[in-house]
């Protein structure tokens, strides 16, 4: 998210490429599509989820229908929801589908039902959300803001996927901008009484490290967590920070035409659109540095996002439909 950009500039420690990682930036193997395959047409892209498992399997949803899509294969209907879904998590075992308040276990294999969770929120309904899970704990954020209402809080919540309680971790949270890894979630909220933006870090067993961050996209890759924030200078850079003690570690400009960052099994990949569209025929995906040299640039033509997870999965929309490219090195 580009809005609520926190001033940090005296704390940056900017990266520089030395020769030696330039020649083998240019040596490195470029990205490649190993199959594009046909999701469907959607009139709001932005209300179709999508998730990718720990074995690179993506579901997405239609509305109320959750589709999975395996390999170079057509997807084909996992389950139906019933209402429309908001969130979308996988493990190895259970996909987790949220509607409304309601996230409900489903097992992969079966389809059959496992049990269900009911989340809190101050104002109903909610109006979009996200969830992620890794081993038996599933994060999830839930945000009640409107075009009328304008930018709200968000409330996350941290679940026991082997328990029934729900345990609200923050409600002063920043949308979207949230990954999570076996030590816990890393999200961004606003604490204190002056509201000032902190990363913030939750274990699994609830304990809680916050410190001073912009409020900007968030992921995990190579051990690291990664931010894509514009400083007060204007310019965007690729931070990146301490997992463990969340202290920034170095600092890199990038193109302000960098979208979105994804940790995927080929490491930090990030989404270059050069238009003010909601996606572009020129747009790039790469392989990006910490020192905010990119290798292996691809054009994707009409890239609308990164998926997290395993394999490298770009999202595409093109004149009302959507598809799948999965990439390798």
């Amino acid at each position: 998210m580009r809005a609520a950009v926190s001033a940090v500039s005296g704390l940056m420690i900017v990266s520089t490429a030395l020769p030696a990682a330039q020649a083998a930036a240019r040596q490195a193997p470029a990205l490649h599509a190993t199959s594009t395959v046909a999701l469907g047409s959607t009139g709001n892209i932005f209300k179709n989820i999508f998730t990718e498992a720990p074995d690179g399997t993506v579901f997405y949803s239609r509305g109320s229908v959750v589709y999975v899509q395996k390999g170079s294969s057509a997807p084909r209907v996992a389950l139906h929801a019933r209402k429309q879904v908001l969130a979308l998590a996988a493990n190895s075992a259970a996909l987790f589908v949220q509607t409304g308040l309601t996230v409900t276990e489903y097992l992969r294999a079966s389809g059959a039902r496992v049990r269900h969770w009911t989340l809190t929120s101050p104002v109903k309904p909610i109006t979009f959300a996200g969830l992620l899970v890794v081993g038996h704990t599933l994060w999830s954020w839930t945000d009640w803001g409107t075009d009328s209402s304008g930018f709200e809080f968000a409330r996350v919540s941290r679940i026991k996927t082997t328990a029934v309680g729900v345990h609200v971790v923050s409600k002063q949270a920043y949308p979207v901008n949230m990954a999570a890894n076996a030590s816990g979630a890393f999200f961004e909220a606003a604490r204190g009484p002056s509201g000032l933006v902190f990363l913030v870090h939750s274990t699994p067993s609830g304990v809680v490290h916050a410190r001073r961050a912009p409020a900007s996209p968030l992921a995990l890759a190579d051990g690291r967590l990664f931010e894509l924030a514009f400083h007060n200078n204007a310019h965007q850079y690729i931070d990146r920070y301490s997992t463990t003690s969340l202290r920034l570690l170095s600092s890199a400009r990038v193109s302000v035409n960098d979208r979105g960052i994804a940790g995927t099994g080929l490491g930090l990949i990030v989404l270059n659109a050069p238009c003010t569209r909601i996606t572009c025929a020129s747009a790039t995906v790469s392989k990006l540095a910490a020192n905010g040299s990119r290798t292996g640039t691809l054009t994707v033509a009409h890239a609308f996002s990164v998926l997290t997870g395993p394999k490298a999965v770009v999202v595409v929309f093109s004149a009302g439909h959507m598809s799948l490219v999965r990439l390798a090195s």
